[in-house]
């Protein structure tokens, strides 16, 4: 007898994908770059300096660098780093590369919550897609693997994306996201950001595709929870520490906009656009082919995306400071909307973006290798001189650890290109695999060269090589000091963490620390003594002074 099975209820198709090759993935992506190397700037030697300052005993609910207050470094994010410190350091991580576990953690807590949201917006299989679009993006790379605070606002965005998506049938979920989201969101960014998506959420309603129920009560449990959670930072910081509290209402509650006394705007809008065209790549073009094939406001998930990137676009263009790394605000729903059609992509575009990916990844690829070989053993000649001229302070250095991750991720990549019949989600996912195996290759094979250019630590130890021995013995006795101003933060972070002579600030010693660009004439009533820089900077130096008799 002939049965008729409803859609709903027949067991789901059996696909090839395999779950578990992303895990593997975005484990392989996540790692390489976080160990084994000093602090490289722009934010690393900040950081660290905060983290150690609350390890020393320093109130836990602001950043201090160098004895003042530095609110652009997200307290969330020294909590963690201090608590990976302490549990791993130093039996099995350097100071260093536990506090770059902060960020991991942070990533991970992002990519997970963007790949659920997908799933719940989207349907199977479309989780993964937004990983992997992520993980292929380039401005996600540096600020995953180093010490950068805003993993703290990816995280809590990826939260919110999650709470939006879960909207339609967990109610409380949903608010426990989108309300512990936003407060986490305003540890990382100031009151600004958060804000403007609550407003967006408010107004959402206005379209039909978010006016149902189940939202009304996710957005009355939202802001049940998470307008107190916005205030307990605030108040903590009013009883506990009343200066700072001053100082953070005044000058930094709404984050790079400022505070109450001092708010401040300008026009980025090209800085911004401008750098999103590297920033968000594979996202943006991919989010531009869903906005062509789907009207805008047909779906919750583009009416929410369209929203949320049109309003931090605002934002941004009224940015006071040109950033780079604020653009990651704008990942999650281009990563979305990037995802939702790519099984519709054209095959011509898959094996265009496919080809495009193989080409450029595979080229770097080979070039790294026949770096590796020019930098350790001299050949190619040509190229061994352009590297020994922007890092002339590497010497030859293979780690067997290394050599064997790099060896492993060539095979693997060279096994995933090779499959027939590419759509979209094969071009994202190779694309993905190509970004993650030049990481790979640029944090194993170059990492001791790149460490040797981006460190202060050898113009540091240069520094105190170059010394007499009796004078050395001065500076550590304390019959002469050296002096530095207190604005010259890298001199001062770096002397700090690499130099065993201590700098006093603005004091009135015969030595004296400058930054100033390297070959510049020491100063009248001044004599220079030592000067050193990193390789190829020419707007940053270090002079070692001593006064003219």
């Amino acid at each position: 007898m002939l049965t008729y099975t409803p859609p709903e209820s027949r067991p789901a198709a059996k696909t090839r994908e395999k779950p578990w090759l992303l895990m593997l993935m975005a484990f392989a992506w996540l790692w390489p770059g976080v160990f084994s190397h000093g602090l490289w700037n722009p934010g690393e030697p900040a950081v660290f300096a905060a983290v150690e300052t609350l390890q020393q005993g320093a109130t836990p609910l602001a950043a201090e660098v160098l004895g003042e207050p530095a609110f652009q470094i997200s307290p969330v994010y020294l909590w963690a780093a201090a608590a990976f410190q302490n549990l791993f350091s130093p039996w099995a991580a350097t100071p260093y590369d536990a506090a770059r576990f902060a960020g991991v953690l942070f990533t991970v807590i992002g990519l997970t919550s963007c790949g659920f949201a997908g799933f719940n917006f989207l349907g199977r299989h479309h989780g993964r897609s937004v990983a992997l679009i992520l993980i292929g993006c380039f401005g996600l790379l540096q600020m995953a693997h180093f010490m950068n605070t805003l993993t703290v606002g990816f995280a809590a965005l990826g939260m919110i994306l999650h709470g939006f998506s879960l909207a339609h049938r967990r109610v409380i979920a949903a608010a426990l996201l989108l309300g512990g989201g936003s407060a986490l969101l305003s540890l990382s960014a100031g009151f600004a950001l958060p804000l403007a998506l609550l407003a967006m959420a408010l107004l959402l309603p206005l379209h039909p595709q978010w006016r149902f129920k189940r939202y009304y009560l996710t957005l009355l449990g939202a802001l049940s929870i998470g307008l107190p959670l916005l205030v307990v930072y605030p108040f903590l910081l009013a009883r506990l520490q009343p200066a700072l509290f001053d100082l953070w209402l005044n000058r930094h509650i709404f984050g790079s906009f400022g505070g109450l006394a001092d708010f401040q705007t300008a026009f980025s809008l090209p800085y911004y656009l401008k750098n999103l065209l590297w920033f968000a790549l594979p996202a943006w073009p991919l989010a531009l082919w869903t906005l062509m094939r789907t009207r805008a406001d047909s779906q919750r998930w583009s009416i929410l995306a369209v929203a949320w990137i049109l309003i931090t676009l605002t934002l941004l263009a009224a940015m006071p400071r040109q950033f780079q790394d604020y653009l990651v605000w704008l990942l999650p729903p281009m990563a979305l909307l990037g995802a939702a059609q790519l099984d519709g992509l054209r095959r011509g575009a898959a094996a265009f973006i496919n080809w495009f990916g193989i080409m450029a990844f595979g080229l770097a690829a080979a070039f790294l290798w026949v770096g590796f070989f020019a930098i350790n053993y001299g050949w190619p000649a040509k190229l061994a001189e352009r590297a020994a001229y922007f890092s002339p302070y590497y010497t030859p250095d293979i780690d067997i650890v290394p050599m064997a991750v790099a060896i492993l991720f060539t095979p693997l990549w060279l096994l995933a290109i090779t499959r027939k019949n590419i759509k979209g989600r094969q071009a994202v996912t190779n694309w993905a695999a190509g970004v993650t195996l030049v990481w790979a290759l640029l944090m194993t094979l170059f990492l001791p060269w790149l460490d040797a250019a981006k460190s202060y630590a050898p113009v540091v130890k240069q520094m105190q090589a170059a010394l007499p021995a009796d004078l050395a013995q001065r500076f550590s006795d304390g019959r002469e000091c050296i002096s530095v101003a207190a604005h010259d933060d890298r001199a001062r972070l770096a002397w700090q963490q690499y130099g065993s002579i201590i700098l006093h600030t603005d004091a009135d010693c015969r030595y004296r620390l400058v930054q100033q660009p390297k070959d510049s004439a020491a100063p009248q009533g001044w004599v220079k003594l030592w000067q050193g820089a990193r390789p190829r900077n020419k707007t940053e130096g270090f002079a070692l002074l001593e006064r003219a008799e």
